[in-house]
């Protein structure tokens, strides 16, 4: 009779454990579907819009799971982001960051992400400048860039379709 309660303890224990693992699998596989919307939205409007680009390098997708075990699923949900480096020559780069929530909505009919308004020409050109000013100036941190390098960087009907792009739909948590 112990044993029987036992092993009905464990499978219980293995079902919540599967429906957990499983439901975690279904929300990555949805957050992957949202990046790339934006990575691909992004990386085309680069190409097209801008020269002196070499390489567009995606990082991945970032999740700070914010859902805890013992309080339960927080009013914020999830933060998601992915960052992308955008190479001008080699260790030469800028930095700029898409979250989830920002630029696409979970569509509850369709259950997919859809891009919202906010992503666009005039956000990702504003980014850009914001991020190019940062850069140079040096004020981020790891990225590198002189004015002579953020020059080669422009609008340009040209663009540049030569640069290599490297897309990263992997999943990591977010460490800080």
């Amino acid at each position: 009779m112990g044993i029987g309660v036992l092993l009905l303890l464990l499978l219980i224990g293995i079902g919540i454990g599967g429906k957990r693992y499983m439901d975690k699998q279904k929300t990555e596989k949805e957050y992957q579907q949202g990046i790339e919307l934006i990575q691909s939205y992004v990386t085309d409007y680069l190409v097209k819009n801008y020269q002196g680009i070499e390489k567009i390098e995606w990082q991945g997708i970032g999740v700070e799971y914010r859902n805890s075990p013992i309080l339960g699923s927080s009013l914020f949900g999830n933060y998601v982001d992915t960052d992308v480096k955008v190479y001008v020559s080699e260790g030469n780069n800028l930095t700029m960051i898409y979250r989830l929530n920002d630029e696409t909505e979970y569509n509850d009919d369709t259950k997919e992400y859809v891009r919202l308004d906010s992503l666009n020409s005039k956000w990702i050109d504003d980014l850009i400048q914001t991020e190019l000013e940062n850069t140079v100036g040096g004020g981020k941190k790891g990225d590198k860039m002189t004015q002579l390098e953020a020059e080669r960087l422009k609008k340009s009907d040209t663009g540049s379709p030569n640069a290599k792009v490297i897309y990263n739909l992997k999943v990591h948590e977010l460490t800080y």
